[in-house]
């Protein structure tokens, strides 16, 4: 479970799966599918230049990830927003790059659950 530890906050993941019960597995197939669409979306409005939108984009992808207690993704996902609201997106490739990763390795063990 090492690997597991890296990317969410395990007390709260284990917390809500039992809450959750049968529901858990829908919830983070409902949060893979949003994921897989939104991500495209968010690099889009970065190379687009939008802030707005990007930053809109940033605080659901936040709270959708905080949701799921997937810790380090929610905070990535944070500093794009914070950066996007601050209309500074020079020097974001990393972040985003980070985002992409990240969500990767988060897609990759909740698949492993499912």
């Amino acid at each position: 479970m090492g690997a597991m530890a890296d990317h969410f906050d395990l007390e709260s993941f284990e917390m809500l799966q039992d809450v959750m019960e049968d529901e858990f597995s829908e919830l983070l197939t409902v949060y893979v599918n949003d994921s897989d669409q939104r991500l495209p979306v968010i690099l889009q409005a970065f190379r687009d230049g939008d802030t707005e939108r990007l930053r809109e984009l940033a605080h659901s992808f936040k709270g959708s990830s905080s949701n799921i207690s997937a810790a380090p993704l929610a905070k990535l996902c944070h500093q794009l927003e914070n950066a996007a609201r601050d209309q500074q997106l020079t020097g974001l490739e990393p972040v985003l790059t980070g985002i992409e990763s990240e969500y990767a390795q988060v897609r990759n063990l909740l698949s492993s659950l499912l």
